[in-house]
């Protein structure tokens, strides 16, 4: 069989993996870039992910194959990553591939949050703020093994749209924190240091593209793009410079409105950045006025975390235009949506030591609302549900295997067994355990559910 070309390798071509010197075989092609191409390989009976890079590439990039190697190495930073396996060889070839984890079934690349429909990937607030969380704490794992990614950008990182999982591809990015970097990254999502050539790729450059990743799947848009932009006939290097580099601006910058929202042209940007909550906002405007001058002042991955994870308790639907807002006011009080400005009325809600939780119809509580350091914090423990014949009526359903402990505003109190459920009234808590839920309810209903008998003693 003839040597694989620079461009494309034939099914049915033969690879060895260098470490074991088995052999595979090359199926059909996946996608292709500037970098090479991604085929389905077998190999070992079983199927993966084969990258080959184009001649011109392995021969350029002197530091690929360390890069790959050291990886190999290590063990995947978590289970997000596809992670290199081998490297592979073809014979009469001067280049090189490696072998992956295969991506599962369903997943569509990030980017397509941003394309043209019909191709534009529709997701509820809700799902991308557990996207935006899953990136957070993958990288966070990658960056406390000591790597850097160098290059996050919309077209590395895949997405289940169904259930929020990610994938991030192309590791050949990856190195060592502090290692000279072999590539800038994509001009859009560089630090300003590194548009201006000033500094190379390391974590802390990876935030500042992790924040403006964030910013897009939220937002569809760039967090610098505001009048400037607007003004750019032809946008050229020189002016991408400009914009990212030399001048970058935040386009709801507090203090210099200078790169703002064009009135006519960023409205739904403006409205989308009204649905996110305080906190959110916060970090943002940290990481693109301080943060784009000083990297010691962007916003960490644990930051992140916690600012999606708030905001996901605290959403709310708006019943006039049916888009989820977050509910930052004061709780009992209504709240103007930040979409249609409709006025949304004061929704139940419970506190959990500081953080509060809206109770509306189909929230679910998990295990971190419920347990200490719980080792599933994601497991599902309660879910609120409206009465079969009176939505007005919300009541709280025990689905964990634990009794809890429910304490009225008077003092009465009652267990609440698994897969039973409790009418949410104003003054009552919920201990489930370690943790305790304490319910403000604007109606103020503290009327004891009949299904259920008083005990004086606490649930175990």
């Amino acid at each position: 069989m003839n040597a694989p070309s620079s461009q494309t390798i034939e099914p049915g071509a033969q690879f060895r993996a260098l470490s074991s010197g088995r052999t595979g075989q090359v199926g059909e092609m996946l996608g292709a870039g500037g970098q090479g191409a991604v085929y389905a390989a077998s190999f070992d009976g079983a199927m993966f992910a084969l990258k080959w890079y184009h001649d011109h590439v392995a021969r350029v990039d002197v530091n690929l194959r360390n890069r790959l190697k050291r990886s190999i190495s290590r063990k995947p930073p978590s289970d997000a990553f596809l992670w290199p396996v081998d490297l592979v060889e073809m014979p009469g070839s001067q280049s090189f591939g490696y072998l992956m984890p295969l991506r599962a079934d369903g997943y569509r690349c990030i980017r397509d949050i941003i394309a043209p429909p019909p191709r534009r990937l529709k997701l509820s607030l809700s799902m991308r703020l557990r996207i935006c969380s899953a990136i957070a704490d993958s990288f966070l794992q990658l960056h406390a093994s000591g790597f850097c990614y160098q290059d996050i950008n919309l077209g590395n990182l895949f997405v289940d749209p169904v259930g929020g999982h990610i994938m991030v591809c192309d590791i050949d990015n990856v190195d060592v924190d502090g290692e000279r970097a072999s590539v800038y990254g994509t001009r859009k999502f560089m630090a300003p240091e590194v548009v201006r050539r000033e500094a190379l790729p390391t974590s802390k450059t990876d935030l500042f593209s992790m924040a403006v990743l964030f910013f897009y799947i939220l937002h569809g848009w760039h967090p610098l793009d505001g009048q400037a932009e607007a003004a750019v006939d032809i946008l050229d290097a020189e002016a991408e410079n400009k914009l990212y580099g030399t001048e970058p601006r935040f386009i709801f910058d507090p203090d210099d409105q200078s790169n703002g929202p064009v009135p006519g042209h960023h409205d739904g940007i403006a409205r989308r950045w009204e649905t996110i909550s305080k906190g959110l906002r916060k970090l943002f405007t940290r990481s693109f006025t301080r943060g784009l001058h000083e990297p010691r002042d962007r916003v960490l991955e644990t930051e992140w975390k916690a600012a999606f994870t708030r905001m996901l308790d605290r959403l709310i639907t708006c019943k006039e235009c049916d888009n989820d807002v977050s509910y930052d006011a004061t709780p009992g009080s209504p709240q103007k949506c930040g979409i249609c400005e409709a006025l949304i009325a004061a929704p139940v809600m419970g506190k959990v030591g500081r953080d509060w939780v809206v109770l509306g119809q189909g929230r679910t509580l998990y295990a971190r609302h419920a347990e200490q350091g719980a080792k599933n914090p994601t497991a599902r423990v309660g879910i609120v549900e409206s009465h079969p014949d009176d939505e007005a009526i919300v009541g709280l359903r025990n689905l964990s295997q634990k009794p809890w402990l429910v304490t009225l505003a008077d003092g009465r109190a009652f267990k609440v067994m698994p897969d039973k459920t409790v009418r949410l009234a104003g003054g009552m808590t919920v201990t489930f355990g370690a943790k305790r839920m304490a319910i403000t309810d604007p109606a103020d209903t503290p009327e004891q559910p009949a299904a259920e008998q008083p005990v004086a003693k606490e649930a175990s």
